[in-house]
């Protein structure tokens, strides 16, 4: 990613001007404009219509925005951290996050709340007086992480043979369909009457669970109501899809293991599992070979493996 010329258009779009974000960048209006222009060359699309009156977003540079906005945030963040561990001798809660000897283990983000607790109780088992660092992140930017040596552990439903790093499959995820209890129809465990849902908001995920699962969602979606729903809400997680569904505002579908933690008589939907063989995904364990040297990994993993295991039995049968 060009992050001049993402730090550019955030500019540009902060100041609704060329000009102006050209003085508060301490640049020449010329520079800036080449500065966007490689940009959307690099990105393929027209993020900023230039006209009379000024400068405008397009839809896809309004789409782009915020996440720009979000990364350029959180590497700020990061370096005025270090810029303050490398200011002061001591400062207890910057030298706990920075700290680069505890295990760092990550989740996808559809497994997060259901792994959390397993996961702990295997490191409790394994490793007990170990300091860790948890992130719930998609699978491939989990995956990226690993091999990068930033992370140590990670569950996620991809596999990817790699030096110096081990994977395990723990068990099959199967996509359930989950449909509010009040205000929708009542559809059948054989799903014969789903159509009914067709006119009903679906919820989408975004970025990261769209582009890596965009195939299988469109599968998903010929093989409910043959065409693809025209009403969407989009959500960025997990728990703000629990709270669309509580309030009877849409439906979706999602692996079975990202509500195998909810108590049964709790739940503000129906789950019904979708019977297709393109929807079974396989859930990994991956660990550098670097942790297996520092805890017995036979007994974490076995123990993360029974947990989930007997949760989703509790659930689903």
């Amino acid at each position: 990613m060009d992050m001049e010329g993402l730090h550019s258009f955030i500019a540009v779009a902060r100041e609704k001007s060329i000009s102006k974000a050209a003085q508060k960048l301490h640049v020449t209006q010329p520079t800036l404009s080449a500065r966007l222009r490689k940009l959307e060359n690099g990105l393929g699309v027209t993020l900023i219509e230039r006209g009379w009156e000024g400068v405008r977003l397009t839809k896809q540079g309004r789409f782009f925005l915020s996440y720009s906005v979000q990364l350029q945030q959180e590497l700020e963040e990061a370096a005025s951290l270090l810029r303050r561990r490398a200011a002061r001798e001591s400062d207890p809660p910057i030298e706990a996050v920075t700290k680069d000897t505890r295990l760092r283990i990550g989740l996808e983000s559809f497994l997060y709340f259901s792994f959390m607790n397993p996961v702990i109780r295997g490191i409790q088992r394994a490793a007990p007086d170990s300091e860790c660092n948890f992130v719930s992140k998609s699978s491939n930017l989990l995956m990226s992480m690993l091999e990068s040596d930033g992370l140590d552990l990670c569950v996620s439903y991809i596999y990817e043979p790699k030096p110096n790093l081990r994977s395990i499959k723990i068990m099959e995820d199967e996509a359930v369909l989950m449909v509010p209890l009040q205000g929708y129809p009542d559809i059948r465990d054989d799903l014969s009457n789903v159509g009914e849902l067709f006119d009903k908001p679906f919820v989408l995920f975004e970025n990261s669970p769209l582009l890596l699962y965009r195939e299988v969602t469109e599968k998903v979606f010929l093989y409910l109501f043959g065409k693809v729903p025209e009403r969407f809400h989009i959500v960025d997680n997990v728990s703000v899809t629990l709270d669309i569904l509580a309030g009877n505002f849409g439906y979706t579908f999602m692996p079975g293991s990202s509500i195998s933690h909810l108590p049964p008589e709790k739940l503000t939907f129906r789950p019904i599992r979708i019977p297709a063989s393109f929807l079974i995904s396989p859930i990994y364990i991956t660990y550098s070979e670097s942790l297996a040297e520092r805890i017995p990994m036979k007994s974490l993993l076995d123990s993360i493996r029974d947990e989930i295991v007997k949760k989703k039995r509790e659930r689903f049968g």
